[in-house]
C-alpha cells in the first residue's frame, strides 16, 4: 500500500536567508494591520516607514508596530534611503496613480492585488515597472497559504500521475450591505475571485487558451454585480487537462459554507481545505491519508509573498508571481467577465 509523508516544514513558508531589507508599506488599511504588519513581525522583518492619506490610520500603524517613520506622501517615503522595498497595499483604484509616483525612485515594489481593475492600467504599470529597471511582484499571497503550498508540493513529486482535473468549490458570504465591495462592479470576479484564478495556474503550471463564465444575480442582494460564479478554464489539447472555479459567495447560511480543492490524477486524488489534505490512490481506492495542515493563510502566506519578492531581489531574478506574469491572471479574470456579459467562451489572446 502506497504511503506518503508530508511534513510542514515541506509547505510552511519560511523568511528568504537574507531578510534585512528596510520596508516601507503604502497603504495603513484594515487589510495591512491585520494581515501584512503580523506577518513581517512573525517572520522578523524590518518595517522602516508607513504611509496613507488618512492620518488616523497611518498613526496607528505606527504606533502598534513602533515603525520609525510615518508620512502621507508615498513619495516622500520612497525617497527615504532606509526604504528598499515598498510594499504598496492601496485600493487597486489608486494603484496606478501612486506607482507613477514611486516607481522613479527604482525600488522593488510588492503590489497587493488585484493589480488593476482593467488590463490597460495593469499593463501600463507593468510597462512603466520596466522603464525605471523596478522588480514587480504582484500580491497573489494564496499561493504561500500552507494549505495552497502543501498541495502544490504533491502536484510537484507526481504521486498524482497525469493531473487532469482542478477544480475548486467555495462556498461563503461576503453580500454585506454599505461595505466597499458590494458597491465595487464585479468585485467577486475581478477582486476576490483572482485568488483562485491565479491558483488553477499555479496548481495547474498553465494558463488557459480560453474561458466561460456563468454569474446570477441573487433577489434582494446587496452587491452591484454577482456574488457567485462558475469559471471553466479550457486549455491547449495536448494538455488533457481541465479547471473550473465555482465560487458562490452570497450563501445565506454559514453551515453551509465550503472551501474544497478536488485535484484528480491518473494515479490518484486529492481533496484539500484550509484545515486538512486527503490523499487516494487507484491501487488501494479505499485506502485515504488525511494531513492536517499546519498554518494559517492570513497572516502566514504574506511573510511568505514578501519573502519570495526579497529572495528574488537578492538573487537578481523575477519574482514568482511578477507584474508581467500576473498579466495573465488579470486576463483570465477579465476574460470572465466578458464572458458573463456576452455568454460566450472569451479567448485570452483578446484581451488587451
Amino acid at each position: 500500500m502506497k504511503t506518503i509523508h508530508l511534513e510542514p516544514k515541506e509547505y510552511q513558508p519560511q523568511p528568504p536567508s537574507k531578510k534585512e531589507y528596510g520596508i516601507g508599506i503604502i497603504g495603513c488599511g484594515g487589510i495591512v494591520r491585520g494581515a501584512h504588519l503580523p506577518a513581517y513581525r512573525q517572520f522578523g522583518y524590518r518595517v522602516v516607514a508607513c504611509c496613507d492619506i488618512d492620518p488616523a490610520a497611518v498613526q496607528r500603524a505606527q504606533s502598534e508596530y513602533d515603525i520609525p517613520f510615518a508620512t502621507q506622501s508615498a513619495a516622500k517615503l520612497a525617497a527615504r534611503p532606509e526604504v528598499e522595498i515598498i510594499d504598496l497595499a492601496v485600493h487597486a483604484s489608486q494603484r496606478r496613480a501612486v506607482m507613477e509616483q514611486i516607481a522613479s525612485a527604482g525600488k522593488p515594489i510588492l503590489s497587493q492585488k488585484p493589480f488593476a481593475l482593467n488590463y490597460a492600467d495593469a499593463r501600463a504599470m507593468v510597462d512603466l515597472c520596466a522603464r525605471h529597471g523596478v522588480t514587480l511582484m504582484i500580491n497573489q499571497q494564496a499561493r504561500w497559504a500552507p494549505a495552497h503550498r502543501a498541495i502544490k508540493v504533491l502536484i510537484e513529486r507526481g504521486i498524482l500521475g497525469h493531473v487532469y482535473s482542478v477544480v475548486l468549490v467555495n462556498r461563503s458570504s461576503q453580500d454585506h450591505p454599505g461595505t466597499w465591495y458590494v458597491a465595487l462592479k464585479d468585485f467577486n470576479i475581478i477582486d476576490h475571485g483572482i485568488h483562485y484564478l491565479d491558483l488553477t495556474r499555479y496548481f495547474t503550471g498553465r494558463t488557459p487558451l480560453r474561458v466561460k463564465a456563468t454569474t446570477t444575480m441573487v433577489p434582494g442582494q446587496a452587491a452591484v454585480s454577482p456574488m457567485t460564479f462558475i469559471i471553466s478554464l479550457e486549455y491547449e489539447p495536448e494538455a488533457n487537462m481541465m479547471a473550473a472555479v465555482h465560487f458562490n459567495n452570497i450563501v445565506q447560511t454559514r453551515a453551509a459554507h465550503r472551501y474544497e480543492w478536488f485535484v484528480d490524477g491518473t494515479e490518484g486524488s486529492l481533496i484539500g481545505t484550509q484545515q486538512e489534505l486527503m490523499v487516494s490512490f487507484k491501487d488501494h481506492p479505499e485506502h485515504r491519508q488525511v494531513f492536517q495542515i499546519q498554518g494559517r493563510w492570513f497572516p502566514d502566506a504574506f511573510g511568505g509573498s514578501m519573502g519570495e519578492l526579497m529572495a528574488a531581489v537578492a538573487e537578481r531574478r523575477e519574482p514568482a508571481t511578477s507584474g508581467r506574469d500576473n498579466l495573465n491572471s488579470v486576463k483570465i479574470a477579465y476574460a470572465a467577465v466578458e464572458s458573463a456579459a456576452t455568454s460566450q467562451a472569451v479567448e485570452l489572446s483578446a484581451i488587451g
